[in-house]
């Protein structure tokens, strides 16, 4: 089946309350980018003014016997968490479509525009821009599957994760 235009056909079909889910995370961690980087760009050691913690886990949240409370309120550990695990989504990210890009772009030409999109968000996420990191990763899954939507024979990305190839391209 030929599909004339895959943001319609993609718009027709049902998402999986999962899918929904993980696009509204995603839509809220913008601003939260956002917001961690202009406060990178103020004075050293000023915490940030959080109305409301924006992650409360307490005894009974987790399985097993769990006695840990993470509940006190501390600003600076909330940022370097929040930190350090936007760091790990974008490491892993570029690594995935680095090994992708590795496998498939040379099979598949279409693919080889996106090189410079990752090689780009590598060098901000060097640079400790994650907002811009992530950004230039969207724009890379989003031209994968503008491309993959032409040609469906193309893999997705998530298939060369398994590998976890070292990666030269960024």
């Amino acid at each position: 089946m030929s599909v004339s235009n895959p943001s319609a056909a993609t718009a027709a079909q049902p998402q999986s309350p999962d899918i929904q889910q993980l696009v509204g995370l995603l839509g809220s961690l913008m601003p939260l980018l956002l917001r961690f980087q202009s406060q990178t760009q103020e004075l050293p050691f000023q915490e940030p003014p959080f109305q409301t913690q924006p992650f409360q886990a307490t005894q009974g949240n987790f399985q097993g016997n769990f006695q840990g409370n993470f509940t006190i309120p501390n600003p600076a550990l909330d940022r370097q968490a929040a930190e350090s695990l936007i760091g790990d989504m974008i490491a892993d990210s570029l690594r995935t479509l680095s090994a992708y890009l590795e496998t498939n772009a040379g099979l598949h030409a279409g693919l080889e525009s996106c090189v410079p999109i990752v090689t780009q968000a590598a060098h901000r996420f060097s640079a400790r821009d994650y907002a811009q990191a992530f950004n230039l990763i969207w724009l890379a899954y989003r031209a994968i599957e503008t491309t993959r939507a032409a040609d469906p024979r193309i893999p997705p990305p998530r298939a060369a994760s398994s590998d976890q190839t070292s990666s030269s391209i960024h």
